[in-house]
Formats: structure tokens, sequence, C-alpha cells
């Protein structure tokens, strides 16, 4: 095993040059002897047919390298915001990021929000600005943008000559005169300063060790200038990693892993990718799952270069492939929870759509994608044998259509993505149900729903003793709150609310212990009907780009898509607006943008949060289930499921 082993995601905007960055550092290390091509379709950690014929990256590509006797595992996180999801999961257990900035076209709204999720975790961050052979490179200017967005010192330690030029060479930063300064500055420790002040000889001594506990504890991100095309500045990016990077250090003994990716093998089946944050995993070992059952694993491999080896076991801080979980989904944590996870949220999709084929083996299919991505929320009408999905945009549809084609034959078509709205009660009320019929059963639930601020989520608290209702019930009850809260009077997500159980009820004898499941979704709507539901709509954050004579233009396309802004960030010959706008109004957006600025403007958009949508706009959505508040139905529909070993 090497010195130490550290975990890094390679992350950017679209485009920025992530992946051939990934290519040259398996080429420098000797993993590979000749270099793929993101154009050509070639490169190593792009392995879906779709990935290599459209030149984007759509799942996470994991590598292993040695440099400097240190084990260097990168995942090559995908560039394009509609697989978040993917850089999620991938920022969840990497020990840094390493940051892909293009010097040309700068700072883009996807690097604004990896730098904000890395701020906010205390994730280590490396920076590589690339693209500095091309014409228009500014490393220097987008290198201070950088260091006002992170809010601490960007470190130059590798800088290059004849910038904008494909003659572009290296230039080593010594630590030297100012430069020393400059890295003394940059570790923000009064001791080493004073030190610097008295003694500069011995400061520079002592300078490694205080960069490597700066660049630990996020306060010093490491820089360094190239070109991921033409191999310059690859080796001083690697140099800094092994050298300043320390390796995490876990006292824990027990087993606590994070799957970042899942895959499926046609031989082995489901495979998971797992980063150890503590204790060791071996072929055979029973694995703790997140619902509490234990699952053995039977077959371990590492990642060597791009390639997979077999392998007994797997310790602290390494990364593998492991198969015989069945049941594993991306994100899910093994074992027992251990201190310094680190967890954000990126991903929230909005839209959702229905899947439609007249082929078998949808409802399979759709089912082992949304264990890869957990995201999709696949939901299965069994009445209709209809399929829904939640997406993040248009080129994920397109992709979901071409990968179950791909791997199960199966042709399918996507209706036009609706907005996802969520609802809300309009004030607070009583859920009452009294479920005594048709015997045997026995379950009365109470529970007072109030409504919540915007953006607080779901609150539950029980103020029933155990005395009046014994605790395996009232987690049952709890339980069966939070499913019935994924369908509301008008079939969307509840969210914004506090519940509160007030009293339940069961019987000595006639009570099953499944009888709660169907109580409580009964109780939860009553609650809903008597309070009144509100629809929220999401609103998304805009970021616009274009000539400063068109500012009139873009403004009143805002305005006429119910959209806010803010006031113009004014250029030399461009203005910068930001503006809210409501989801439902942005899918044609863009091309009207385009069209009101004569092809000139730019925008992009991300998520912000949902508020109340105005009188008659939004819309209600089909139930997957059947709906609680048609009594009869709903306790016929629960008890077959029940029979069937099924949770209401």
């Amino acid at each position: 095993m090497s010195e130490k082993t550290l975990n890094l995601g390679i992350v950017a905007h679209a485009d920025a040059g992530k992946t051939t960055l990934t290519e040259q550092i398996l080429y420098f290390s000797g993993s590979i002897r000749k270099m793929g091509s993101v154009d050509e379709g070639t490169a190593s950690t792009d392995t879906l047919p779709i990935e290599r014929s459209r030149g984007i990256s759509v799942k996470s590509g994991s590598v292993s390298v040695s440099w400097n006797d240190v084990t260097l595992n990168f995942i090559d996180a995908p560039g394009h915001s509609d697989f978040l999801s993917e850089v999620e999961r991938s920022l969840s257990v990497l020990d840094a990021a390493v940051l892909v900035v293009s010097c040309v076209e700068g700072v883009q709204p996807q690097a604004r929000m990896l730098i904000e999720a890395v701020v906010k975790m205390q994730l280590p961050c490396f920076l590589f600005l690339n693209k500095c052979d091309r014409a228009g490179s500014r490393s220097r200017e987008v290198l201070k943008e950088l260091q006002d967005l992170f809010g601490i010192p960007c470190l130059l330690f590798s800088e290059v000559e004849s910038e904008g030029s494909d003659s572009l060479s290296e230039q080593p930063v010594e630590l030297l005169g100012e430069r020393l300064e400059d890295a003394v500055m940059a570790c923000g420790e009064e001791r080493l300063l004073e030190q610097y002040l008295n003694s500069p000889e011995k400061a520079k001594q002592e300078l490694s060790t205080a960069l490597s506990r700066a660049v630990g504890k996020a306060k010093l991100v490491p820089t360094v200038c190239g070109s991921s095309k033409l191999g310059i500045g690859v080796s001083p990016l690697l140099q800094a990693i092994s050298s300043f990077l320390p390796q995490r250090v876990s006292k824990e003994k027990e087993l606590c892993a994070r799957v970042y990716q899942v895959e499926h093998d046609p031989a082995m089946g489901r495979g998971a990718y797992v980063r150890l944050f503590a204790g060791t995993l071996s072929s055979r070992d029973a694995v703790l799952m997140p619902d509490g059952t234990e699952e053995k694993v039977t077959v371990i491999r590492k990642i060597a270069g791009r390639r997979q080896e077999d392998a007994p076991r797997v310790e602290t801080n390494e990364i593998a492939l492991v198969y015989g979980l069945s049941t594993v989904r991306a994100g899910d944590l093994l074992g027992k929870p251990c201190s310094g996870l680190r967890e954000y949220r990126l991903c929230e999709p909005l839209m959702i759509s229905k899947v439609e084929t007249d082929q078998e083996g949808l409802e399979k299919a759709l089912g082992e994608l949304c264990a890869e991505d957990p995201s999709l929320a696949f939901q299965w009408n069994r009445e209709k044998r209809e399929a829904w999905v939640h997406l993040t945009g248009r080129i994920q549809a397109e992709v979901l259509q071409s990968v179950l084609k791909e791997r199960w034959g199966i042709e399918a078509s996507l209706s036009k993505p609706s907005v996802i709205y969520r609802e809300t009660p309009q004030k607070s009320a009583e859920g009452f149900e009294a479920y005594l019929a048709p015997k045997p059963c026995w379950a009365v639930v109470r529970l007072l729903l109030e409504p919540l601020p915007r953006g607080s989520g779901v609150e539950y608290e029980s103020g029933v003793s155990p005395g009046r209702l014994a605790y395996r019930y009232q987690t049952h009850i709890k339980r069966a709150f939070f499913d019935a809260l994924k369908e509301g009077l008008s079939g969307w997500e509840i969210t914004d609310l506090k519940a509160t159980l007030i009293d339940g009820e069961s019987h000595h004898v006639h009570t099953h212990p499944l009888d709660f499941f169907v109580a409580t979704p009964m109780a939860v709507m009553n609650g809903m009907q008597q309070a009144g539901s509100k629809l929220l709509e999401p609103i998304l954050r805009l970021e616009i780009t274009a000539p400063k004579e068109y500012l009139g233009k873009v403004i009143s396309l805002v305005t006429g898509h119910r959209g806010r802004f803010e006031t113009p960030l004014m250029r030399e010959k461009e203005f910068e607006l930001e503006a809210l706008v409501p989801a439902a109004e942005s899918f044609d957006f863009p091309v009207e943008l385009a069209a009101a600025s004569a092809g000139n403007g730019m925008c992009s958009s991300r998520f912000s949060h949902y508020e109340d949508c105005p009188p008659g706009m939004g819309c209600a959505r089909e139930r997957i289930t059947p709906d609680p508040l048609d009594r009869a139905r709903f306790i016929l529909w629960a008890r077959s499921a029940l029979s069937d070993g099924e949770s209401a």
C-alpha cells in the first residue's frame, strides 16, 4: 500500500476540459501509453456509447494513478448541468476537489455553483486554470475573480509563459522573496508570520508543513495554470496534490462506506463504487444496508489506472467496486455513520415526464436506472402500467431514451415534461381516521397539521404517550405519514408543514400489525382536505449576459415571463442581469433570449426556491396510487397490497 491514499474529484462547467485533464493525468502517470480524445470518443472515462457519440460525460468515471508514492484516486464527474446528481454524489466521497476553469470563457455558472458547494462543505480544493494556450486567455483576471468567490487565498504554484499561444511553457513558481511572503500570509498562521519577519529562512523550512495544514483545513487553494490539451501544468498539479493534501485519518474501526456510483455488469449484476471512510471490507463480509438488513459482498475490484483488478479486501480511504449487494443504490451509506462525512445538495429535478412504450420490461429497467440515479424518483402506476420519472433537463431525457434502447432494447418515448409543483396546507387543521372495518382491523389516528414558512420542509412529532398507543404503532404511523406526503390533494408532494400525532388507539385483539399503514394516509388526506391545499411553484435564478443595447428588450422578456430582476451590472460593452423566473415560464426562455438579442445573449439557470403559485396558475397531477379520500377503494387497494407483502 502507498504512503498515503487521496481521493479527488475533477469537476467543472461543461467543456472546460476536465475529461481531457483526466486523460493527461493517466498519461503522465504512465497508466496509459496513448492519449484518448473526447472529440474522437476514445477518452478513458467516457465508456457509454452515448458519451462517445456526443462527446459529453453522463456518468462519473473513476481512475487511479500513483505519483511520488502516493495513490491518487480521481473521479471525473460530468460537467453538464443535467447530471448534477452525479457531481453531488462524487463530492460526498472526496478528500479534495480539482476545479477546472477555462481562462477563455472565465468563471461560468456551474463553476460558481461548485465553488459555493466546496466552500459550504469546507472541502479542500485545487484550481487548474485551463486553456492558457488559447487566444483570449486571461488567467490573471480569472484568478482574481476566483479568489473573490472562494474568499480565501488562491496561491499560484505554476504559471505559464506566452499565454494565448500554442508555444506555451510551464513556469514553476519559486516561493522566494515576495512569493515567500505571499505563501506565508496565505497559510494564515500568526506563528509562521512572526517567524518569517524574524527569520525568513527558518520560515521557508516550515512552509511546506504549514501549507499542508492550510490546504487540509480548506483555508488555501493551490492553483496551477496550464493547458489540458497540451499537457501543460499537469505535473505541477499532481505535485501540489501529492505534497500538500493530507490524508484523512480515522480512528473508528467499524465499517463506514459511501456509495457514489452504481453500475450494472451483464455477468456480475449490480456493482457499487464505494469509498471507505472507516473500517475494512473483505470478500464474503456481511454489510449493514441503510434499511437495517445485511447483504454479503461477493467480489471486490480495485481500480488501477483505468482498469479493474480483483482484490481480497479494501481498507480505509480506498475506493473499490463491490458486487453482491443486490439492493444497493447510489448515495447509500453502508455500515455505521462516522465523523467527517460531507454532503451538499446540488441537484433539484424540476420536471416530470411519463415514459411510454408498448414493450415489456419497462418497470424493471427503470427500477435499475433509479438505483443508479435515485434523483429519477421513478414511480410506477400498476393499474395503468405507466411510468413517471423526474428530470433535470432535456439532454437527460434523451440519454434516458438511449440507455433504455441500448441496454434493454426498449423503444420508449417521453411525454412533454411538466414542472414539478408542490403542495402545502393553507391553514391548521386536524386529520382523523378510525379504521375499524372490515374486521380484523383497529387503528385510530388523529394528527394536527400546521403550515410552516417556505423552505422549512416537514417536521413530525408525537404528543401521545406509549401508555395510550404502543411505540411500535407510533413508529408505523410516522413511517406511513412520510409516505403519504408523496401525493397530496392535487397529486404533488406535500411540504412546509408540521404534523403532531395528538391521539391514537389500537385494540389488543383486533389490531393487525399493519393497520396503521392503512389508517395514516387517510388521516393525512382528511387533514389536508380540512386545511385546504395551496400549490407551490419552483423558481429559477437566471444569469443573463448580453450587449448593452439589448437591455430594454431583455428586461421586457423577463417581466413577460413573470420574472423579477435585480439592478443590472453594467460593464464596458455588456450587462449582466440576475432574475428570478418561474420554472414553468423558462422552457423556451433561451430561444426567446437569442431572438431578443440577435443571438448575442447568454443565459444560465439554477434552482432557487419554491414559492406560492398565483391563483389560477399551476395544474393538478394524476395520482399514481389510489386516493385515500376514496376510502372504500383505498382500503381494498391497501389490503390487497399488504397481503402481497407490500406496504401501503
